[in-house]
């Protein structure tokens, strides 16, 4: 699909405006391929518009004007509580023979959804897979596409609506997760906002605007669109509004009816609530003359927003096509690598592993014994690391060890009469006994710096391991942590022969006091 991508993105007939209704379906595919391949959004930020808005402010309404169809849940609270990715896909006569309309989810492959009211079942039942019954959210997306001959070709993200008081079992923190999962979609600079505004309320104080706002302080990719502008109070109109003048944004503001509660309880048609909304603009003195021009309502809203995508895409080709030529380059680089994919011969397998075996011995010990490849100007690494330990660090802990702040006066003397019991010691004579409690004090002291050693040099080893690792191992996840846990225990097995060993040095000393030393003479 990179692939693909490139040559669109380089063809020189990609910027005439017919050539790049081809390309949208194209960066819809490579967002579904990215979606299933878990790569980050972040990774390659495709242009979409992002629908936003506050609960209860007409946003599903103004999706389902635009698809022509109910197919989004309804109910109190918070109904959308994942992002919605809706990718609308014109269909022609050429595409397909009888025309029809269907829907396809990305966690459903080769299903088609020919009943609306299944593709809102569907959402409802994924959405409570996602989060769960309560009224949590999530950052998981449900990926839909809907293709009909009545719909523009748009890449919608409809987002939970923006609320400030929990209730039910809503978290304390919802309204920080909603932001926090807006600003998400919204701060990409490749993305149209589409905010949801009601025109009976103050445009001023929209939590639509006032999060377009911070991510788009000039609102050079923010479109406002004004809903139930039929429920506004006599005598007031939103012609202001609709031309800027109250909040001015560099697209515009476009306005909207949409079917009312008792509208969608009567199951009024999609299609009919259209013409209303036409009759009402025309019929109203405020709005006659943009109606005349259309340039308001659902209809002028599709081509407004099929405008200003596929010019989106146009201005941001170069910058698409340089980053997705990085990535091709990256993804060429990384595959080269890994090397060929194994065949499926038992010997080949094996030998193949006796291979990634021996690249791992001979990375390890070439970095215990040092070599060109391991050449640092700021830091010792590997065997040097371990030989600085051993003859700098590990002398500095022992000589940090005084006979002196450990041995008080008052405790020798003491130590003394207590080895004599009821003889009188001799003046100016320490008596044997003493001398080896003292000395034997003194030589447990050197546990504490000796035990540092063991532990400094098996974190090095263990640091080593994982760095010697071979990059042929990302190929086979399995094999890399039986290879990580195999060295652990090998590792783990020389340390504890390691402390033992040093414990019996210590106890070694701590047995046998040679007083005939020359540093007792």
């Amino acid at each position: 699909c990179f692939v693909l991508l490139i040559s669109l993105l380089s063809s020189s007939s990609v910027l005439a405006d017919g050539a790049l209704g081809h390309l949208l379906p194209v960066i819809n595919k490579l967002q579904d391929v990215m979606a299933l391949s878990q790569v980050s959004s972040n990774t390659l930020e495709l242009p979409q518009i992002v629908v936003v808005g506050s609960q209860s402010s007409g946003k599903s309404s103004v999706l389902e004007s635009i698809v022509g169809k109910d197919f989004l849940p309804r109910g109190s609270g918070i109904v959308t509580r994942a992002p919605l990715i809706l990718q609308l896909q014109t269909l022609t006569k050429s595409n397909e023979g009888d025309c029809s309309e269907w829907g396809e989810f990305l966690h459903c492959p080769n299903k088609r959804f020919t009943a609306f009211k299944e593709i809102r079942k569907e959402i409802e039942e994924e959405t409570n897979r996602i989060t769960g019954k309560k009224q949590a959210i999530s950052h998981t997306p449900i990926r839909l596409r809907i293709t009909s001959p009545k719909v523009p070709n748009l890449t919608l993200v409809d987002l939970p609506g923006m609320t400030k008081v929990p209730v039910g079992d809503q978290p304390a923190d919802i309204e920080a997760q909603i932001r926090d999962l807006v600003l998400k979609y919204t701060a990409n600079p490749n993305s149209i906002i589409l905010a949801v505004t009601p025109a009976n309320s103050d445009i001023a104080t929209s939590d639509a605007i006032q999060i377009s706002r911070a991510v788009d302080p000039t609102g050079d990719r923010t479109l406002g669109v004004l809903t139930k502008i039929d429920l506004m109070d006599r005598g007031t109109n939103a012609r202001d509004m609709l031309g800027g003048r109250v909040v001015p944004l560099k697209l515009g503001f476009i306005g909207v009816i949409n079917r009312s509660q008792k509208d969608i309880m009567d199951d009024k048609d999609v299609e009919a609530a259209r013409k209303d909304e036409l009759r009402f603009f025309m019929e109203n003195p405020a709005y006659a003359q943009l109606a005349a021009a259309g340039m308001v309502g659902t209809g002028f809203l599709c081509k407004r927003l099929n405008q200003l995508l596929l010019g989106h895409i146009k201005n941001r080709l170069p910058m698409l096509r340089n980053r997705v030529s990085s990535l091709l380059a990256g993804a060429r680089k990384e595959l080269a690598t890994l090397g060929d994919a194994p065949s499926g011969d038992v010997e080949d397998r094996r030998k193949l592993l006796i291979s990634i075996i021996t690249h791992y011995v001979e990375s390890f010990c070439t970095t215990i014994d040092g070599g060109r490849h391991l050449t640092s100007y700021t830091e010792l690494r590997g065997g040097a690391r371990v030989s600085h330990t051993f003859n700098t660090l590990l002398p500095r802990q022992l000589g940090a060890v005084s006979a002196l702040d450990a041995l008080r006066p008052a405790e020798v003397y003491t130590t003394i009469r207590n080895t004599k019991g009821a003889r009188t010691p001799l003046q100016g004579a320490v008596p044997q006994d003493a001398f080896e409690m003292l000395v034997r004090r003194l030589v447990r002291r050197l546990r504490e710096p000796a035990a540092w050693c063991v532990d400094a040099v098996a974190d090095e080893l263990r640091l080593i391991a994982e760095q010697c690792e071979p990059p042929e191992l990302a190929r086979f996840e399995p094999l890399r942590l039986r290879f990580r846990e195999v060295v652990g225990e090998l590792l783990q097995r020389c340390y504890s022969d390691a402390k033992r060993m040093m414990e019996s040095l210590l106890a070694c000393e701590l047995a046998y006091i040679n007083t005939n030393h020359p540093d007792f003479i």
